[in-house]
């Protein structure tokens, strides 16, 4: 096989807010897209804001016909548990820093998967949309983002020759998102279309493990006469650490002695960073659920006031706040699991604590 990576678009600025049409008009087997997000902060700062905070939807459509549509955040969450590696992050708080966050969106079980991709000659018109929002954190200015540095690099991973006929590729949606209230079921219906690959929960609330708001999740089909998942969320969580090895993220803080640092790894996280004065002293107060206390000294033990550079790094699990179950083997689709033989899945959510909860679907769905 033969392989190319081309650059469709070097640092194509993004609006502020809005949403930014690009035609997929190559008729290449494509097995993935890489996308390079950054920003510039402003003349003072831009804490705890990330670019997959700003992008906030990423679609590819036909038409009508959406074959992906995710967040930046859900995105990457579902590529760090297909490769068992976090996307590039690397933000930068102070005075005009740079903030970067890159996510690629695999059509197949893997980089160059030959038999399973995007073809794009089953469509007439295919499109990548991407739309941004730039005050979900806060508005541009001195502490947020620059306006008009938003940008995007695009590369096409393609399969030049020796790529077999397309089986099929894999579908990725947000499919359903709710505010999770303190008590109560929810019971969501899912798409009997295609074959499940797998299914995520997210949230997008700082502060709080996903499994917090949802503490228990079921899977049924035709009322309980077949259910492949019902499990405590929180003992899922724990159980699938022994599946996927902690992940990694890097950022370049600009804080003081006593701030709250949220980053993008949740679960029984940890940190190690180093001050930027010689001989300030690091440590931490608390920290879970995607952040902890910062807390600062200098070597005769007065609390620093003033901001200073900290190289930081990051470990733990759930990727941008997500809990992910697959169903079956990534490399065996045989094993996936198959939704023709039943009229009715429900997905089952008990409720635990007040915030925003998503449902994403992986889809394995086939080239009619």
């Amino acid at each position: 096989m033969k392989y190319r990576r081309n650059e469709l678009y070097h640092q194509q600025t993004l609006d502020d807010t809005g949403t930014k049409i690009i035609d997929l008009n190559f008729k290449d087997p494509l097995s993935a897209i890489g996308l390079q997000f950054e920003g510039t902060n402003g003349e003072t700062s831009n804490k705890g804001n990330w670019m997959s905070d700003v992008v906030t939807k990423i679609e590819i459509i036909d038409g009508s016909d959406v074959l992906l549509s995710l967040s930046l955040k859900q995105a990457q969450a579902l590529q760090a548990y297909k490769t068992g590696k976090m996307p590039y992050i690397n933000w930068e708080e102070a005075a005009d820093g740079t903030g970067k966050d890159e996510v690629m969106l695999l059509f197949g079980r893997h980089l160059w998967d030959g038999e399973y991709y995007l073809d794009l000659t089953k469509f007439s018109n295919p499109q990548l949309k991407i739309t941004t929002d730039e005050d979900v954190i806060r508005a541009m200015g001195a502490e947020g983002w620059l306006s008009g540095s938003f940008k995007v690099s695009i590369t096409a991973f393609i399969i030049a020759e020796g790529a077999e006929a397309a089986k099929a590729f894999f579908m990725q949606k947000e499919v359903y998102n709710f505010t999770a209230a303190t008590s109560g079921d929810e019971h969501i219906d899912l798409p009997r279309d295609y074959p499940y690959v797998g299914l995520m929960l997210s949230s997008t609330l700082r502060g709080s493990d996903c499994h917090e708001l949802v503490s228990k999740m079921k899977v049924s089909c035709d009322s309980d006469k077949f259910v492949p998942m019902d499990q405590y969320t929180k003992f899922y969580q724990e159980q699938h650490e022994n599946l996927v090895d902690p992940f990694m993220v890097r950022a370049l803080l600009f804080r003081k002695n006593g701030e709250t640092v949220n980053f993008p790894v949740y679960y029984n996280p940890r940190f190690t960073g180093v001050a930027g004065t010689a001989g300030n002293i690091l440590t931490t107060g608390w920290m879970w659920s995607g952040n902890f206390l910062l807390q600062l000294h200098d070597n005769a033990g007065a609390a620093v006031t003033t901001e200073e550079t900290i190289r930081a790094m990051f470990v733990g699990g759930s990727p941008q706040n997500s809990i992910y179950v697959p169903f079956g083997l990534m490399a065996v689709p045989e094993s996936y699991f198959s939704v023709a033989e039943w009229n009715e899945i429900k997905l089952i959510l008990s409720q635990a604590a007040a915030g925003g909860v998503k449902i994403c679907l992986q889809q394995l769905r086939t080239f009619a």
